[in-house]
């Protein structure tokens, strides 16, 4: 009831947009899977909002701020300063970027030139290496965005001859000296005297990632979310049903625009991955000396010499 209020009041204080206003179907998409009175900026320009009606045929309401006023998607309502005069102005071609003090929440520019902040879907954290929303999970690249400071150091549950590094909120992998294992319990490798690398390693459960994924794409309205581990990968959520997919060589599924675009920066190319063909390429060729065949007993060899001499007869 305290947020109807208030929204009442702001109502109060602003115009209703002109009825000619062309229908914007991504709002009306996000307010059918909201509930009444939510606020949404207009993302092309920074004194314009909308407020979710709760009602199925016309879902939203578009409202103009006073003269010399903004809309705040942060704080939810109309704040002093013209679109002209915001200070955080920021380039269209500007990624998204985490707020510093909540890795739930990012900002990211809008066509209008003006910062618009956002938060991720409930049970998700804004990945400063994929610049995406990502499931929260037990892994290096959560604790290092919101858990960890600079510089800390991550057990690497895939390979105990690596460990992760913290640095600016992103988790680094890094290669232990030939012969050392990395120990948890003093941050830092050791030499691995006693064969505990052999140890078969454990990972992680991944059950909720397409989960996640659909609530991903509830909240922006669209079908394409990005992989929780993956640059690579994307998701397809089509009737409830999340599918997983793969870009083609050479591109990487750009989590801000949802499209698989070219990996001119190579930033899809991650140490991992190169540490991870490298094993898989040293498992092959010890199968392939494997399945050698053994060289035949001696007595074979005399036996089937046999057949076609008479001079040697069979032990």
């Amino acid at each position: 009831m305290e947020n109807r209020s208030m929204v009442i009041l702001l109502l109060l204080a602003v115009s209703v947009a002109s009825g000619s206003a062309a229908h914007d179907p991504r709002i009306a998409a996000l307010c059918r899977l909201s509930t009444a009175w939510r606020l949404l900026p207009d993302e092309r320009h920074c004194g314009r909002f909308y407020v979710c009606t709760g009602d199925a045929e016309d879902a939203y309401q578009e409202f103009s701020c006073p003269l010399h006023y903004r809309f705040s998607a942060e704080q939810g309502i109309c704040v002093p300063g013209a679109c002209n005069e915001v200070t955080s102005s920021c380039n269209v071609s500007t990624s998204a970027e985490r707020i510093p003090s909540d890795c739930t929440r990012y900002r990211r520019c809008t066509p209008a030139g003006a910062y618009s902040v956002a938060r991720c879907v409930s049970g998700s954290y804004f990945d400063t290496g994929r610049r995406a929303c990502l499931p929260v999970a037990v892994t290096a690249a959560h604790q290092c965005s919101c858990l960890l400071p600079d510089h800390a150091t991550v057990a690497n549950p895939s390979d105990c001859e690596t460990y992760y590094r913290c640095e600016s909120g992103e988790a680094v992998l890094v290669q232990c000296p030939a012969g050392q294992y990395f120990e948890s319990s003093v941050g830092s490798c050791l030499p691995d005297t006693t064969g505990i690398c052999f140890e078969k390693p454990t990972f992680p459960p991944f059950l909720t990632d397409h989960a996640l994924a659909l609530d991903e794409c509830i909240r922006t309205g669209s079908r394409l979310a990005p992989h929780s581990r993956d640059c690579g990968r994307y998701y397809v959520c089509a009737d409830k049903r999340v599918l997983e997919m793969r870009c083609p060589r050479g591109q990487y599924f750009d989590a801000v625009h949802h499209y698989c675009a070219l990996d001119l920066a190579s930033e899809c190319q991650r140490p991992e991955d190169d540490l991870s063909e490298a094993k898989t390429l040293e498992v092959t060729e010890t199968a392939a000396i494997a399945k050698k065949p053994p060289p035949p007993p001696e007595r074979e060899v005399v036996a089937n010499y046999d057949k076609f001499s008479s001079k040697f007869v069979s032990f």
